[in-house]
């Protein structure tokens, strides 16, 4: 790290603390997504606290970018089928190839511009009005990096302007991306209870490798999980009734320990 960011608290740069809730705990993947993230990171706290708004937005941006990579490839893995649909409209750049059922690094998303991309939230009810405004942020960001002699953000209020517009359209997908979470979660249970986990001898370690590292949950989600109600799953499945009550409660624990 470097030495000027050990000197600054994530929550002196506004919004940062907020957005990084929204990203993955700590995702698996073939490249160090958590380095990428951590690299990032420092580098806006350093640019924040120089008065570089311009390159600490910059940051946020590419964190923003990396959320909805993560966004889609959740998809992917919950709705296969409507994905599949989606993506059959998806072109990558010029010279580009990808197979969107088959990509080595969710960083694989960037072959595709990123005023494209987000065409594929719509399949989980983000409205066209808050697809409109991400390709509206990437197109300020394109902007605002051209080398035109000028930089659009020279003050911390301009910073926090650009900051919040990115936090808002993230609040906003994440609302979409909560349904799409609770399926998710309901299956996965179901998973657990049937005895697919029964390698692991602690719920905690469930959670650790399969829901965060596998799935790459974001604290926001692993919320989500914890918030979500198993009565009706028990309603359908008597039988799991303990199971489920354990796993809830281990998860509770879990982000209460973690001051989620």
């Amino acid at each position: 790290m470097n030495s000027l960011a050990i000197t600054i608290d994530y929550s002196d740069v506004p919004y940062l603390e907020e957005l990084l809730s929204y990203l993955p705990i700590k995702a698996t993947d073939n490249l160090d997504v958590n380095a990428y993230v951590k690299n990032i990171t420092d580098s806006i706290l350093v640019n924040y606290e120089e008065e570089q708004y311009q390159f600490a937005y910059f940051g946020l941006h590419l964190l923003y970018m990396t959320y909805i990579y993560f966004s889609v490839k959740k998809i992917s893995v919950i709705i296969p089928e409507r994905y599949n649909d989606a993506v059959a409209f998806a072109k990558p750049y010029h010279g580009q190839k990808i197979d969107f059922n088959d990509l080595e690094s969710v960083f694989g998303y960037s072959l595709i511009p990123e005023k494209d991309l987000p065409n594929i939230l719509k399949i989980i009810g983000l409205e066209s009005m808050q697809v409109r405004k991400i390709t509206e942020l990437v197109e300020d960001k394109n902007e605002m990096f051209r080398a035109n002699g000028r930089f659009t953000l020279s003050n911390d209020k301009s910073f926090n302007i650009s900051a919040i517009r990115i936090v808002d359209s993230i609040a906003n997908i994440h609302g979409c991306m909560e349904v799409q979470i609770r399926k998710w979660f309901a299956d996965f249970l179901i998973r657990y209870c049937n005895n697919e986990f029964d390698e692991y001898s602690e719920i905690s370690d469930i959670l650790t490798e399969q829901m965060i590292e596998g799935f790459g949950l974001s604290a926001k989600e692993l919320l989500t999980c914890n918030e979500m109600s198993v009565k009706e799953l028990i309603s359908k499945n008597p039988n799991f009734r303990n199971d489920l009550h354990n796993f809830k409660k281990a998860l509770k624990k879990y982000c209460e320990t973690m001051l989620y």
